[in-house]
């Protein structure tokens, strides 16, 4: 994943951020340059399952967390992502919120 090389402060409310990112993460990124999200795999907290059934498990699930339960109610879609680096497949989930 991407690297950031320079942080700089330009006001109270606002800071430059410089990043270095691969060709195959411009790529990804299909020209969407707003409403861009920044985030640390170090800074992931909690903990959930990954529930297999039916036919030789077949169908997977991701539990969604305690934490997050309350107050959310997903709709019947959910838009998602599968992100790779070298060592693990991430998951990137966006519901919109009731």
């Amino acid at each position: 994943m991407g690297k950031i090389l320079e942080i700089k402060s330009i006001n109270e409310e606002k800071t430059n951020v410089k990043l270095e990112l691969t060709q195959k993460e411009l790529i990804w990124l299909k020209g969407n340059l707003e409403k861009m999200h920044i985030f640390s795999e170090n800074n992931l907290e909690f903990i959930t399952r990954l529930v297999k059934r039916g036919k030789r498990e077949s169908t997977k699930y991701f539990l969604m967390p305690k934490e997050f339960r309350k107050g959310v109610m997903p709709s019947d879609s959910v838009k998602c992502n599968l992100i790779e680096t070298r060592t693990k497949y991430m998951f990137l989930f966006a519901v919109n919120k009731i």
